[in-house]
Formats: C-alpha cells, structure tokens, sequence
C-alpha cells in the first residue's frame, strides 16, 4: 500500500540521485518499504513548481497521487501562490492527460519542454 510521506529534501537527492537546488517541501511514496516516487513543491527563477517524479508506477498509485497533488496546490495557494508550473514528461503518454484533469494548461516551450502552468 503507498504512503506518502514529508522528508527533508536531502533525503530525496539522496535515494533517487538528483540534485534539488531550490527551496522546496519533498514528499516521498513508499510501498513495502520501498521509495517508489517522489514530488513537492519547489521555488526558483521567480516561480513555484510541482514535481512528481515515479520509479516504480502501479494502477493503485493513481488515486493517492492525485490526491496528493491536489493538496500540494492547495498548499501553493496558501503559500500565497497564484500559478504554479510544471515540466510535462513527455516520456509517459499519460502525463498530458493527467495535468489536464489536474486543471494544468500549456504555458509555453521552454529549452525545448513543454512547460504546463496551473492558475487559482
């Protein structure tokens, strides 16, 4: 069963072997024991983004990520943010879809990324 779970940033760079070089809250899925995913919110060049990063993917997962994505927007919004941006992978056919329920539009083409923005 995932849980997802709050943990320091470092902990993060250091099981999935990423640099995170702004500010940001990191979360954690862990199933069995075992770190399957991560995402959060971070701040950098004038901007707050959403992460969602998955090792692992499972059909059970999707719920609980939605949900906590949604509750990571609302977190922005408490935060006082109004939009909040997010990199699409285009290596998951899903993920256009997926930011689309999640009410995310297509912003713009950034170094080459399609770069998908939410607004409150």
């Amino acid at each position: 069963m995932l849980e997802i779970i709050s943990v320091a940033p470092t902990t993060v760079e250091a099981a999935e072997g990423i640099r995170i070089d702004m500010p940001c809250v990191a979360y954690v899925g862990v199933d069995d024991g075992e770190i399957v995913g991560s995402g959060g919110l971070a701040w950098g060049s004038g901007r707050c983004w959403i992460w969602l990063r998955v090792l692992k993917s499972r059909s059970e997962y999707a719920l609980p990520l939605m949900r906590k994505t949604r509750s990571l927007l609302n977190k922005a919004v408490q935060l006082g943010e109004r939009e909040v941006f997010t990199p699409r992978d285009a290596e998951y056919e899903s993920s256009e879809r997926l930011l689309t329920v999640l009410g995310f539009r297509l912003h713009d083409i950034e170094g080459g990324k399609e770069v998908w923005k939410w607004v409150h």
